[in-house]
């Protein structure tokens, strides 16, 4: 058995769990992820399992994948990279690792919401430039007791769950719009249930994304939903950089209906136009998409891939499979 990690400095890596691989008969072996796909196949040949940080498989490679491939693993929490339904097709199984930095979304989201609702950056960058006066109270946007903040939380996975936990720790107020969940449950965990995203949009003073991105969450947040929010609301996404249209955001910052915005993930990736709209805002926080980010989260993320990957060389079914019933 073999398994194919494609990898690069400062991505997963699988390496280290290779005494795992080699008590089990695996081969392990890593490739560079910046590939023409002539030798991304080439390099695939043999694979029973194949591991990918940012390398693309779409339908014209799983295609062409050898007949030994059973199972494809994204070492992310997100697999929008690999087609499924071609994978699906020719019994290939896509896994990824949802679990694996709960926390640290959630506390990067939760920072966000209290940064931008404390103004941290608009008085950080006050005091740097020399300030000490109460006049920077009275400059930028206003600031709300968080018992009196209502937080709309679009979907109410695990990670939106920690973040409502927090935030009515703090006092605020949690709804969320979940058309996967029964009002009992969403009532259940202390959150007001929305029948709607339109009802959710209109209740909110902070909105935050936190469903997968796929072809019916695109842009989710665009002009005619930030129509629908409140004046002066926040917006806040640590989910995917395509639930949220930049250009809309940008004119709903510029008018006034968005009072500030919070993004740990971007349309573009890497974001390095430091000439657009949001790099000069003030009452923007941008991070580069770090929110999973920690020592112990890296480490979980690690193991659990070379897990799966392994379980599924092996042509078992491993927890991550995202499309198990191709195998049923």
């Amino acid at each position: 058995m073999k398994i194919v990690q494609f990898h690069n400095p400062g991505s997963p890596d699988l390496a280290p769990h290779k005494g795992m691989f080699d008590e089990n008969g695996i081969e392990f072996v890593q490739y560079p992820e910046f590939l023409t796909v002539e030798e991304q196949l080439k390099n695939c040949q043999g694979a029973d399992a194949i591991a990918t940080s940012i390398l693309k498989f779409p339908r014209e490679v799983i295609e062409k994948l050898p007949d030994s491939v059973k199972c494809i693993v994204r070492t992310a929490m997100g697999y929008e990279i690999v087609d499924v339904d071609a994978c699906s097709e020719r019994g290939i199984l896509v896994c990824n690792v949802p679990d694996y930095a709960m926390e640290e979304v959630a506390a990067h989201q939760v920072a966000l919401i209290m940064a931008l609702c404390r103004k941290l950056k608009h008085y950080d960058l006050f005091v740097h430039s020399g300030g000490w006066t109460r006049q920077s109270m009275i400059h930028g946007y206003e600031c709300r007791r968080i018992s009196a903040l209502t937080v709309g939380l679009l979907g109410l996975g695990r990670i939106a769950r920690n973040v409502a936990r927090v935030m009515q720790a703090l006092g605020a107020s949690v709804c969320t719009y979940d058309p996967y969940l029964f009002r009992e449950t969403v009532e259940g965990l202390g959150v007001r249930f929305c029948a709607s995203k339109e009802e959710l949009l209109a209740r909110s003073d902070i909105v935050s994304a936190n469903i997968p991105l796929s072809e019916s969450s695109f842009h989710i947040i665009d002009a005619e939903a930030i129509s629908r929010m409140k004046d002066g609301v926040i917006v806040v996404n640590t989910g995917r950089g395509g639930l949220v249209d930049t250009d809309a955001l940008v004119e709903g910052l510029r008018s006034g209906k968005v009072k500030a915005a919070g993004l740990d993930v971007h349309e573009t990736e890497p974001f390095f136009d430091t000439d657009h709209p949001l790099m000069q805002m003030e009452n923007v926080i941008l991070t580069n998409h770090v929110a999973f980010q920690s020592t112990e989260a890296a480490r979980e993320l690690e193991y659990k891939a070379a897990l799966y990957a392994m379980q599924g060389a092996r042509g078992e079914i491993p927890a991550g499979a995202v499309n198990r019933q191709c195998r049923q």
